[in-house]
């Protein structure tokens, strides 16, 4: 009978043979493969997105009036940064269309002045014969050219030119030197509108100056639809 307390023999193998798979586990692999990959990987390695500064220059532009610039850079920064190649395309899109935006804005002030300046009646370009409309704000007077036909306020009736021969009369009463500059025809077609009123603008009336221009115009209580003279 054998003793099973004796020496292992034979016996021990299967224990024996259970020591390799405690000292090589199946941990290693993944140990060793899943987490020493992504600690080297390209995505912890790679180069954050850079923020494209002509997108950033267009933005700026549209905020300080160069409007045809940022329109430019705007749209090289829409092109640079499509797709996620740079950030920043919110600044190029602002810009593109602050740009824009202050382009038109700039072409109607100049539409306007270009028309204001067609219209408005200064003492050195009036005409006798223009029909006005007239706005009298704070002493000061501003006349813009109305077509005779249409509704208007008044008429420009005698121009002069200030010298030494008649600024002592200009300064002391406008209104009443005027009415010495109409003959007496045109005296006559305005005398038969009793409501007209005569007045008189020059560039300083405090400083009546050689060489300064004097404008003589009639205004009506009721708005004139046809020409006085």
């Amino acid at each position: 009978m054998s003793n099973p307390y004796g020496p292992p023999g034979g016996d021990q193998n299967p224990y024996g043979q259970q020591q390799p798979q405690y000292g090589a586990p199946q941990y290693g692999a993944p140990g060793g493969g899943q987490y020493g990959a992504p600690g080297g990987g390209q995505a912890f390695g790679s180069e954050p997105t850079k923020t494209d500064g002509l997108s950033i220059a267009a933005f700026v532009s549209s905020l300080v009036c160069c409007s045809p610039v940022a329109i430019v850079l705007g749209f090289i920064g829409l092109s640079r940064t499509k797709n996620g190649q740079r950030k920043g395309r919110w600044a190029a899109v602002l810009g593109l269309v602050l740009g824009i935006i202050g382009l038109l804005a700039g072409a109607a002030v100049i539409v306007f002045v270009v028309i204001l300046g067609n219209t408005l009646v200064t003492p050195g370009n009036a005409e006798v014969g223009q029909c006005v409309n007239i706005d009298e704000e704070d002493n000061t007077v501003t006349m813009t050219k109305k077509e005779c036909t249409e509704e208007h306020d008044g008429e420009i009736v005698a121009t002069t030119t200030v010298d030494d021969d008649n600024r002592a009369d200009i300064t002391e009463q406008m209104s009443l030197f005027c009415q010495t500059l109409i003959d007496e025809e045109d005296m006559a077609t305005l005398n038969e509108h009793p409501d007209l009123e005569y007045n008189a603008v020059l560039e300083d009336p405090d400083n009546v100056e050689n060489g300064d221009h004097l404008v003589c115009y009639v205004e009506s209580e009721e708005k004139l639809t046809e020409p006085l003279l």
